[in-house]
């Protein structure tokens, strides 16, 4: 077993005993948008599920810059073990962290998803 699934085991027994189910899933890892018109540059934060988007939020986990540089590189910053620690107890990535942390190979990749047209109904 790696070292996160043990943190994982450990942590989530932790979690349980502290804090109410209903309240478990308060904590998101998202992305806080700065910069400004067409020009956007984004914090990844854990914060509260019920605050807005550029609200208050509890940590400060990294970076993401979206306009590529002078090499064409997007540049992402993360603080990997403050990750994992929200991770293991209990916070939600949204699917942009999850698909950036599953790149990094902090989580499992995410299934690719393929669009399909919509059906048309001959007549």
């Amino acid at each position: 077993m790696n070292r996160l699934g043990s943190i994982w085991s450990a942590g989530a027994g932790l979690l349980r005993a502290a804090v109410p189910g209903t309240q478990r899933d308060l904590v998101r890892l998202r992305l806080q948008r700065f910069g400004r018109k067409n020009l956007p540059f984004y914090r990844i934060v854990a914060a509260d599920s019920r605050s807005p988007r550029d609200g208050k939020c509890l940590e400060y986990l990294g970076t993401y810059n979206p306009i590529p540089n002078q090499w064409g590189e997007k540049v992402v910053t993360l603080n990997i073990e403050r990750i994992k620690y929200w991770i293991v107890v209990g916070a939600q990535p949204t699917e942009t962290i999850a698909k950036m942390l599953g790149g990094c190979g902090i989580l499992p990749p995410l299934p690719m998803r393929h669009w399909q047209e919509p059906k048309t109904k001959k007549g």
